[in-house]
């Protein structure tokens, strides 16, 4: 029997942009965090809509395969949002991860810099990795991958994002990648707020032990003590994490 379970903390900003949803079969689920560029109305407005757009477009009963179903959803999450920073006259934007499992496959699509990560046994690989704003110059050769993140990361930290990809755009450009799954195998979804304060290694050890709903809490709250001990002041962000386990 499948399990699927997630877990949000608001952050300091006491408005929570992140919104997870999975679906009553477990069979679809998603996870959206609203940028705090967007403003904190504009935050949870684009969560929101994500949200609510699986909730009335169910994977079950579309007839789709999970390829098209992820496609005409992010599409139509898309242009809502488009219409919605136009009504707001501020663009309301943010980062989405959608999976579909069927059939002993799950199918991934990613937009943005909240990452989705495949487990299996001891091993963690990132999966549907979207391409950063950067990709074109280290396609060209003009710079290594390893040369733009240190580039990056020597920016100050709320600067970073620009960098990252988000939801809406005027064609969106999304990743996408299925993997075939086994028992026990995991799908784990994470806002940045917690994959910048929590290693690989740090979450296979806390996912693999006991009730799966505890250790999504324990990822977390380790994500929030570590945000304050290397900010050196009481200030994290949303933190939230969503995990399907086979």
């Amino acid at each position: 029997m499948a399990l699927c379970e997630g877990y949000s903390m608001t952050g300091t900003s006491g408005i929570n942009g992140d919104a997870y949803y999975i679906s009553p079969d477990k069979a679809a689920f998603l996870l959206a965090d609203g940028a705090s560029g967007a403003g904190s109305k504009g935050k949870v407005l684009m969560s929101e809509l994500c949200v609510e757009e699986m909730k009335d477009n169910p994977f079950c009963s579309s007839g789709l395969s999970p390829k098209d179903y992820l496609d005409k959803l992010i599409w139509e999450i898309n242009n809502k949002l488009i219409v919605v920073s136009q009504e707001e006259k501020r663009y309301i934007f943010g980062t989405l991860i959608i999976c579909v499992v069927k059939d002993g496959m799950g199918t991934i699509g990613a937009i943005g810099d909240s990452p989705a990560f495949f487990i299996r046994q001891g091993s963690v690989a990132r999966v549907a990795e979207p391409k950063k704003a950067y990709a074109n110059l280290v396609e060209m050769g003009l710079y290594s991958e390893q040369e733009m993140e240190q580039a990056v990361h020597g920016l100050p930290e709320h600067m970073w994002s620009m960098f990252d990809r988000y939801i809406p755009m005027v064609v969106p450009a999304y990743a996408t990648e299925e993997v075939r799954l086994e028992e026990n195998d995991m799908i784990v979804f994470c806002s940045d707020g917690v994959s910048d304060y929590v290693g690989a290694e740090e979450m296979i050890g806390a996912l693999r032990e006991g009730d799966l709903g505890e250790s999504i809490r324990t990822v977390v709250n380790a994500a929030k003590e570590n945000a304050i001990r290397e900010r050196g002041c009481l200030r994290y962000d949303d933190l939230t994490m969503l995990v399907y386990r086979h």
